[in-house]
Parts: C-alpha cells; structure tokens; sequence
C-alpha cells in the first residue's frame, strides 16, 4: 500500500524536525506500533516490564524519529515497519541494561521506568500528547479486543505470529513479504493464508465458547 500524500507530507515535515508533524505521526501510530514490540518480545519480558510509561513512549519514539532523517519510505508497510524494528530495537537495548541492573540491584528489582539513554542521545523535544476523542469506555473495548486476539496470536509459531503481523499490522503487501522473508509473492501469500486460518481455527477452540455469539462476530471482524 502506498503512503497517501498527506502521511508523505507529514513524514517530510518531521524529517525537518517539525515539532507539530512528529506529534501527528505519534498519535496516529505509538499504540499500534507499541502493539506490534510487545508481541515479538518474550512472554517473561511483557509480564515482568512495564511498557505502559508515557515518559517511555516518548522516550523511543524520540530514538526513531531521531533516525527519520536518514530513511525514505517507500510505502505504508515499509514505513510501519521500520518504524517498528526502531522502536524494538530501543526497547531490547533498555531490557538488557534492566536485564543487568537489576542483577546488581541489592533487592534484585528493577522497572523499566528508571531514568536512562541508549548511546544516542535522545532529543530535546517532548512529543505531545492530544485527545483523539475516544471515550474510557471506548478505549476499553478497544484494548479488550486488542487483548483477546493478541492472546491467540501469542499460540501460533513465531513464523506465523510475524506473517500476521506484517500483513494486518503493519500493512505490509505479499510482494514486501516476499522480498522480507526472501521467499516469492506466491509462497508468502500462502503461509500468510494458513496462519490466518490457524488463527480463526484458535479463536473458534479459545473464545467462542466463553465470550457471547455477538462479541465473536465483532472480534472476529477485527481479524
């Protein structure tokens, strides 16, 4: 999928270091691509870390956007994407300087949320958060949803947790797959279509039976 001309402008302002551009890019995609780290790090690392820090939020996004100036998105998926493996990878740095604190920590505890810098240092700017008009109760529909499917995708084999995370996730096409995974347009279309399949055969095992027939309808569409 192409990027559409407005992300294309938001992208060239931020890479100037427009301050209202990175506050657009932010809104529009911390919560999804946050979504997406948390399902490739290690279960032991979700449940043990707190993620949910805004001052972290801010903290690796400031780390990606810090590289914007030297990337040129050839599209929708290629930009999520990248923009997902930057943000992984300042969360992995973090977790291993957590990972090595708190072994020398004398009570052997440690939270995400201690003050720190990867190598690069981080921007000066703070990225402002602004309302995007969804209510509490929204909101909690919305994170219960998210929460019921990303607890199937955490039982399918990571090969096929990551075909469902480039294609519905991070919008990838089958073609960028292809080139990804080194495998042919045709192959990745196929992998991508039983993943898929497991997925929906996983929530008819797990959900259907505890949640209510209109609930999985909903759920479901959300695959």
């Amino acid at each position: 999928m192409k990027l559409d001309s407005l992300t294309q402008d938001i992208i060239v302002n931020a890479k100037l270091g427009n301050e209202e551009a990175l506050n657009k890019i932010f809104a529009k995609y911390q919560a999804r691509i946050l979504r997406i780290v948390r399902l490739r790090l290690p279960q032991g690392m979700r449940e043990k870390l707190r993620l949910q820090s805004m001052d972290i939020v801010q903290e690796v996004f400031m780390y990606a956007f810090q590289h914007l100036k030297d990337f040129e998105p050839q599209s929708q998926g290629h930009f999520l994407n990248w923009l997902s493996k930057k943000v992984e990878h300042y969360i992995c740095d973090r977790l291993d300087y957590v990972s090595r604190a708190k072994r020398e920590a004398t009570g052997g505890e440690i939270s995400i949320d201690q003050a720190y810098r990867p190598n690069a240092e981080t921007g000066q700017m703070r990225i402002q958060i602004k309302d995007d008009g969804t209510t509490p109760s929204q909101f909690a529909v919305i994170k219960e949803r998210e929460g019921l499917i990303d607890s199937l995708l955490e039982l399918l084999e990571p090969e096929q947790r990551e075909f469902i995370i480039h294609r519905n996730l991070e919008e990838m096409t089958f073609a960028e797959m292809g080139a990804l995974f080194g495998k042919s347009e045709d192959a990745v279309r196929k992998q991508y279509t039983r993943a898929f399949k497991k997925l929906i055969d996983l929530s008819e095992e797990k959900l259907k039976p505890i949640i209510a027939e209109e609930t999985y309808k909903r759920l479901t569409n959300e695959f």
